[in-house]
């Protein structure tokens, strides 16, 4: 009887011994490194501001033929990045038939919006210092007097740079480095039509009587460009380019 139960008692522990075999890891040695990162991205903030108080919209009434309006506004860069472009788009809208003698008394159609903008005449120029450091320079025109653009043809027209290239100061777009800006001024000139209707009811009116009373909103959009992206050197200033202040940084 002792027999047995010793011998039962040393094959349950051979059992359990490879149990523990079986069952456990082996250590070996480890080395667990870290690198720590950052990315910050740069802004692009364009700035419209009005020009030694002056405004910088257009919100005019009873205006008549061979009136003339000017505006001037000041581009800036508020942001940390260099601006390659500013493009511009104009939209027309809310247009309304003004009520007038001409159109009622003599049954004349009234205009649409498109013959109604074409009675303005736009003009489009950069004027002013390039940046504060620099000398006065001509007028850049961007749209002249001689190319006869109306409102309707500024509507039509995509993507006007304000900020082309500037063969004075061989830099284009708006840059932080140097502090530079554009100021731009848009000339507006309602046409002086004397035309007059030569038949019917209307006979020895001028035409442009039908536009009495009119008026259309016109929305100019400004969007900021961004230059191309660079290779960075991260070995150097934690891979920060001073060229990305710069105009040309491409």
């Amino acid at each position: 009887m002792k027999v047995k139960k010793k011998l039962g008692l040393g094959v349950a522990s051979a059992a359990l011994g490879l149990a523990l075999v079986g069952g456990g890891t082996w250590a070996a040695f480890n080395d667990v490194e870290s690198l720590d990162n950052a990315f910050a991205a740069g802004t692009l903030d364009l700035e419209v501001v009005s020009v030694e108080g002056g405004e910088k919209t257009f919100n005019l009434q009873n205006l008549k033929p061979g009136d003339t309006m000017e505006r001037f506004f000041k581009l800036e860069n508020h942001g940390t990045l260099a601006i390659k472009e500013v493009l511009m788009n104009a939209y027309a809208t809310n247009f309304k038939n003004g009520k007038n003698e001409f159109v009622k008394k003599h049954g004349m159609k009234d205009n649409s919006m498109k013959e109604f903008l074409k009675q303005f005449h736009v003009e489009i120029l950069l004027t002013g210092h390039e940046n504060q450091n620099a000398q006065p320079r001509d007028n850049f025109s961007i749209i002249k007097p001689e190319d006869g653009k109306t409102l309707y043809d500024l509507t039509k027209m995509k993507n006007i740079n304000l900020a082309p290239y500037n063969e004075i100061e061989e830099w284009t777009g708006i840059p932080i480095d140097p502090n530079d800006y554009e100021i731009v001024q848009i000339k507006i000139t309602m046409k002086d039509d004397k035309t007059k209707v030569k038949r019917g009811p209307a006979s020895g009116e001028y035409k442009q009587n039908v536009f009495q009373g009119d008026s259309v909103d016109i929305k100019f959009k400004l969007e900021a460009t961004q230059w191309k992206g660079l290779n960075t050197d991260q070995t150097k200033n934690n891979g920060y380019l001073k060229i990305n202040e710069k105009a040309n940084s491409n």
